[in-house]
């Protein structure tokens, strides 16, 4: 609707937009495809506000594409597991986005293990490879993502011959430790 609304401003005068958001209100604007991917994701997890910290895993570029809204788009965006069977998020990971030009960026997850780069600061020319570090642990994305920002796009839970399951950080939780992290 937010979409809807904003178009609707630059297209039409006030009573005529109020009367076209009523109009609207009722139906979809987006893509339903979208909606229903957005209404699939659930609900917010409890005492978790929206941003930087929430829907851990979830697949970012959704919610965060170019109709978005206040939350604004991502280009890529995702979540860093401890180990492939943990769901313990890594703080402080730094992600390294490489692209088909030898092009790279890099972000850092947060407490909640997301991280999310924004059109203004890169956007890739597919395909693109991934490249993880935190301290002395560092692992690479075995094949390049043709298509897909959200990384849970294709590293969903449970691991399945349709997903390479989560991201993680460490192969081997007994012989490697990521580096102590800021986070609570």
């Amino acid at each position: 609707m937010i979409v809807c609304v904003r178009k609707c401003q630059f297209s039409l005068g006030g009573a005529a937009c109020l009367i076209a958001g009523l109009v609207l209100a009722g139906s979809s604007c987006v893509d339903p495809v979208v909606d229903e991917a957005i209404e699939a994701l659930g609900p917010e997890q409890a005492k978790v506000p929206p941003g930087p910290l929430h829907r851990p895993g979830q697949p970012c570029v959704v919610c965060h594409n170019d109709e978005s809204g206040e939350a604004g788009p991502f280009t890529l965006a995702g979540t860093v597991y401890l180990d492939a069977l943990s769901n313990t998020p890594v703080g402080d990971v730094q992600v390294t986005i490489i692209d088909s030009k030898a092009n790279s960026f890099t972000s850092t997850t947060n407490c909640a293990g997301n991280f999310f780069v924004r059109p203004s600061q890169f956007v890739p020319v597919y395909p693109y490879w991934v490249e993880m570090n935190a301290g002395k642990v560092y692992r690479s994305m075995d094949t390049p993502s043709f298509r897909e920002g959200s990384c849970s796009g294709c590293h969903a839970d449970p691991k399945s011959p349709s997903s390479a399951g989560h991201v993680y950080l460490i192969d081997d939780p007994e012989n490697e430790k990521p580096p102590p992290s800021q986070c609570p």
